[in-house]
Parts: C-alpha cells; structure tokens; sequence
C-alpha cells in the first residue's frame, strides 16, 4: 500500500506547478492545497484528504486536488475491504473528473501526457476493483450487494459490458426474474449490435428459453462478425436440430469440420445429424473419422451397426476385426466379425471367430 502512495507522490510538485498557471487558488485554498500536499507526503492520508476536499469545496475543478482524492479513495479501497466498491466508486469519479478537465488545457507537454496516461490506467483498475469487488460478493452469495456493485459499474462506464451480462445472470438464474434479464440483453443490443460476446449470450438466453428461432437469428449474427468461430458455427447447428431443420444443422457442422477436421464433438453431431437424414454413407463416413482419432467400444458398435445395416460386409469384418483387436474380450466384435465371413463366405475367418467365440463364451 505504501508504493501507492509513494508513486503518487513523485509528481505533487510538479503538477502544483504545472497547473498553476492554468488554475488559480484564492489565497485560502492555496494554504489548504499546501497542506494536503504536505499531509499526503508524510503518508497522513485521512488528513490530506480533508485539506484537498476543502480545495474542492470552492474550486471543484481543481487537477491536483480532484486526482489526489482519487489515490486516496483507490488507496482506502485497498485497505477497507468491505468498502471497496465504495471507495473506488469514488476513485473513478473524481479520475474522470480530473482527467476531463486537463484535456481542457492547451499545449498540454509532455508530462501533462505522462499524468493523462497515468490517470487513466489507475481510472480503468478502480472500475475494475468495482467489478471484482461486485463479483465476490455473488460468490459468496450475497445476491443483492453483488447486483448493486453490477449497476455501479454498468453506471460508470456504459461502454463495458460485463456488468450487464452479470446482471443478467443474476436476474435470471437468482432472482427467477426472466423479462428483466432479456430487458437488460436488448438494451445491450441497441448499445453494440455487433458485440459477438453479447450477441451470443443473448442467444443463449433464448436458446434456453427455449426459442430456438431467436436463438438461432443471434447465433447467425455472431457468426457474420466471426464466420469461423466454431462454438458459434455448433449452436447454429443446435439451433437447425431443435427445429427439426437437419439439413441446415449439418451444414453448420460441416463448415465447424473445415475448420477444425478433427473436431470430436463436431463429428459426433455430424454423425447424428446424418442419422437423422437417413444418410448411412454420410454416418459410416464421419465415425470411420471418428474411430480414427479416438477408440471406444460404443463408437466401434455403431459404426458395425451402420456398416451392417447398410450391407457393407468387406468393410464390416475390417472395422470388426479392428474392433477385437482393440478390445480382445469383445464377444459383439467377435459376432460382427463372424457374421460379415458368413456373408462373405470366408470359411477361414468363420473357423476363427467361431473359435474365438467359443473361447469367450
């Protein structure tokens, strides 16, 4: 906490001599202004605070004192815990203030530069002390203070929208209100129409409603701002599948396939996609691409299945055999082996798996 303070205290003089010119102090302000600045050099933070608040009574203003008081308030918020979203409410109040008023001033140096820069960097980590400090509190549990940190932070730069999508949260899946959640996501929406972040919480929100065509309208235009984001592209084919609309849906996850070819739960839903179209080559072809990457029994019994079904029998005792290899207490490989020889009349692999059959059994 004392490198805070130390930090800020380099420039003291240099910005009371710097603004000088540019703001004049009646002659008691002046006294009170030199007394903070002493008071804040020798780490008397409550005292200077008082001084520079006196300087701000009648010039309310005034750089030195107005970012002064911020330190103090992102210092207070650092130490009292329990005020923090408090303090450093008032931190980037009285930043915003202090950094309006020197873009006022002309021929700003390059000091006046360094001091803008530094004001706005401390201004971005009290709004994000706000939010942090707001986020706490709702995992701990306290929903109401949590949802009064969000509006703070929501109020003190509208420009952010994590605040809101907290908000949202708590609004729908604490306090079970639902109208009010969706009110907050489109009075985002108006604000940043082209938010992908926003635009698929949004279809989120529907998509669990559920409403899939609403969900599915927000999906595709997160998808026009980012045309190869996967997770995008795969709640567009959720959205297609809920709607009973399997062509659209597999065409989403085929564009998911182009990007990312070895994407499991991309090849999973492509392949129950094709099941629903009755597509069997399309279903044979995407667990062939499965098995490749990954083994499991389960995907090897579908792909017999599916290799069976479709009378595929030189292909089903390569795929079975494969099987048996992968899992040599398999008595279903076996069987699927056994019953593509038969229809292969291959008597060599029938005398084998009729073996094996009777080993296992």
């Amino acid at each position: 906490m004392r490198y805070l303070l130390a930090a800020t205290l380099i420039t003291v003089l240099l910005l009371s001599a710097c603004s000088a010119s540019r703001q004049k102090l009646s002659p008691q302000a002046n006294v009170a202004l030199k007394d903070a600045n002493v008071y804040y050099q020798q780490k008397n933070v409550e005292k200077a605070l008082e001084s520079y608040l006196k300087v701000l009574k009648d010039n309310p203003d005034h750089v030195i004192a107005l970012r002064r008081v911020a330190d103090i308030n992102l210092y207070f918020g650092e130490q009292y815990q329990s005020k923090a979203i408090e303090f450093n409410q008032k931190a980037f109040e009285n930043y915003a203030k202090a950094i309006a008023v020197t873009e006022t001033f002309t021929k700003l140096n390059e000091d006046d530069q360094a001091d803008l820069r530094d004001m706005k960097r401390r201004q971005k980590g009290a709004w994000s002390r706000v939010f942090g400090a707001s986020d706490q509190l709702l995992q701990q549990g306290n929903t109401s203070d949590a949802l009064k940190g969000f509006q703070i932070a929501a109020q003190l730069d509208p420009e952010r929208i994590e605040p809101l999508i907290k908000m949202k949260d708590i609004y729908e899946k604490e306090l079970k209100d639902p109208s009010k959640a969706e009110s907050i996501m489109l009075q985002l929406y108006e604000k940043k129409p082209k938010e992908v972040l926003l635009l698929q919480e949004i279809g989120a929100f529907y998509f669990n409603k559920p409403d899939y065509n609403k969900a599915l309208e927000f999906f595709q235009k997160a998808s026009a701002e980012n045309p190869l984001d996967t997770n995008i592209l795969m709640n567009i084919s959720f959205c297609y599948y809920e709607l009973k609309d399997y062509l659209n849906s597999l065409i989403a996850t085929e564009k998911v396939l182009q990007v990312e070819p070895s994407n499991l739960d991309a090849l999973r839903n492509a392949r129950a996609i094709a099941n629903q179209l009755n597509q069997n080559d399309k279903a044979i072809a995407y667990m062939i691409q499965i098995l490749q990457i990954s083994e499991s029994d389960e995907d090897y019994l579908a792909l017999c299945r599916l290799l069976s079904n479709g009378q595929r029998f030189e292909e089903l005792v390569v795929w079975a055999e494969k099987w048996f290899k992968y899992d040599p207490t398999s008595v279903m490989a076996a069987q699927f082996a056994q019953l593509a020889a038969t229809r292969l009349n291959n008597k060599a692999l029938i005398d084998k798996y009729n073996g094996i059959l009777k080993n296992l059994q």
